[in-house]
């Protein structure tokens, strides 16, 4: 377990099967995280799971974790992949249960979620993907210290319409100097 402030993160495990189903069955969850794919069987989500959990063997930490209030409420699901292993670099990403959403728990989800890759897993850089448009997502990262980086142009499909894609990255130096000005 990463304890954090208002929440603790964990490893996602098998019996996180139907709490996943849910959240990836949930039209507001999913518009959030920025994925309009259709519904996911339960048996799509164990396939996914064993996956994640292979990986997390492969590379010696969790790829996949579920974020817990302090009482042991699911609030999300954080998805760290490596990226690029030679450079130490990460991508993100963050769902948020909508019933969750404007506690400040994402936040707090980001911020330990951070401390471990940098602090613990000795990570160099974490790198996300938001929709254009998701200013919730959009603030986040912001004020986390992201840069934005690049754009991947009508990259996403939602609502009929095409979308822009914004890529966004956080170096540990960055983390580190933006961490101790906080």
């Amino acid at each position: 377990m990463i304890p954090g402030e208002t929440i603790n993160l964990r490893a996602l495990e098998r019996q996180d099967v139907p709490l996943l189903h849910r959240w990836f069955n949930d039209p507001l969850v999913m518009d959030g995280w920025g994925w309009s794919a259709p519904a996911r069987s339960t048996h799509a989500l164990a396939a996914q799971v064993e996956d994640w959990l292979a990986r997390e063997i492969a590379c010696g930490r969790p790829e996949a974790l579920v974020a817990e209030s302090l009482a042991g409420d699911p609030i999300g699901l954080v998805i760290v992949r490596i990226d690029r292993p030679e450079a130490h670099s990460v991508e993100l990403s963050l769902l948020v249960d909508a019933d969750h959403w404007g506690q400040g728990f994402g936040i707090d989800v980001m911020q330990t979620t951070l401390e471990a890759c940098f602090d613990g897993w000795g990570v160099h850089r974490v790198g996300v993907r938001v929709e254009e448009g998701n200013e919730r997502a959009l603030a986040l990262y912001r004020c986390l210290g992201f840069k934005e980086e690049g754009r991947l142009r009508q990259a996403a499909f939602r609502d009929g319409r095409h979308a822009d894609v914004l890529l966004f990255s956080l170096l540990a130096g960055e983390w580190s100097a933006h961490h101790d000005s906080s």
